[in-house]
């Protein structure tokens, strides 16, 4: 079987250890080939780096058959110097397909309206005009995945990919009265929803006590091993975000056994049933603050039960091998210049 060689560079470990999986899972079919750069580098604290892994200096055209690179909706900002890697080698790859994965939204009002950031335009910067190229520029023709079906109608076009996990890699481990979160430790406040995290955390702490441990913030892991093991220990684990499409963290998190307590956004009503595999709460901290009181002090042993029915969803909905088939498929469509049309979601599947 003909070799299928994909050229890519380090952005987002934890998505690009799940699909790097596709060399073993093609028996070597597919080969992953990552280039050395100054901007963005492998951490092992972050994710081991898989022994397949080829590391190359440069691009070298006629030695590749696909690439895929990376971005989100902070690369429109050609102030702050996140796009540079995506725009280098986009500009510099024009003999093979190109798959853009896309990481966040349109949505970052703190610097931009969202037209601005899909469509471009032009804005004062420190006295000056500055033109910003809107994603539909970025990305032009290449081909558009995104990670969740609510980014496909933010964004206006995509391919939605909802990202899978090895359930064997994540410990469910006996219980502690532990609340944890894991979210970015700063930017993008309205897309993480900071300021409901900040009023949940304060009202833990001031009316009961309980400590809400923002992993990265209040609790720093050495590495992979020791962020599993903690994950697995907390009996409840709080999802903030209002924009992020599909937080890879929440399925983790539900994978280790955690009863999660969730907002609704980008699909997670759609799998989450409040009281039976989880909760989903309104934007309303005190709602939040109090059921995650209830649940420790009260209604513990309901809230392991409802963390293993988590569990079975997400080894239902999330498993790595529908996301690798998902990928292995596209890869050769693209390759074979077709489009593919857009899978319903897991859930809906069945």
């Amino acid at each position: 079987m003909k070799k299928i060689r994909i050229f890519s560079c380090p952005w987002h470990l934890g998505h690009q250890y799940e699909l790097l999986k596709l060399n073993p899972y093609t028996d070597g079919q597919i080969e992953f080939y990552y280039c050395l750069n100054m901007i963005r580098k492998w951490s092992n604290s972050a994710r081991p780096m898989p022994p397949h892994l080829n590391w190359v200096t440069h691009y070298e055209p006629g030695k590749y058959d696909l690439a895929i690179l990376h971005i989100d909706q902070q690369c429109v900002d050609p102030t702050i110097g996140k796009s540079w890697l995506y725009n280098d080698l986009n500009r510099v790859i024009k003999d093979i397909p190109k798959i853009v994965v896309c990481h966040g939204t349109p949505l970052w009002p703190e610097q931009f309206d969202k037209n601005i950031i899909i469509n471009g335009g032009s804005v004062f910067f420190r006295g000056e005009l500055v033109k910003i190229k809107g994603m539909k520029e970025l990305v032009g023709d290449n081909f558009f995945v995104v990670n969740s079906y609510t980014a496909v109608k933010e964004w206006g076009w995509g391919y939605p990919i909802i990202h899978g996990l090895d359930p064997n890699e994540w410990y469910d481990l006996p219980k502690e009265p532990m609340v944890t979160t894991m979210i970015s430790p700063a930017g993008l406040d309205r897309y993480y929803n900071r300021d409901l995290l900040r009023a949940v955390k304060e009202l833990l702490i001031q009316d009961y006590g309980i400590t809400l441990y923002q992993i990265t913030v209040d609790f720093l892991p050495n590495d992979w091993e020791e962020y599993k093991r903690f994950l697995g220990r907390c009996l409840i684990y709080f999802n903030p975000t209002y924009d992020s499409p599909m937080p890879r963290s929440r399925t983790e998190a539900m994978l280790s056994g955690c009863c999660v307590v969730t907002t609704k956004y980008h699909e997670a009503d759609q799998f989450i049933k409040s009281g039976k595999n989880g909760f989903i709460v309104p934007d309303n901290p005190r709602v939040i603050a109090d059921l995650i009181n209830m649940l420790i002090t009260q209604h513990y042993k309901e809230a392991v039960k409802i963390g293993e029915e988590g569990k079975k969803t997400a080894q239902k909905y999330f498993h790595i091998d529908r996301y690798l088939e998902t990928w292995y498929h596209l890869i050769k469509m693209v390759l074979n210049g077709k489009k593919p049309t857009i899978r319903r979601p897991p859930w809906e599947e069945k």
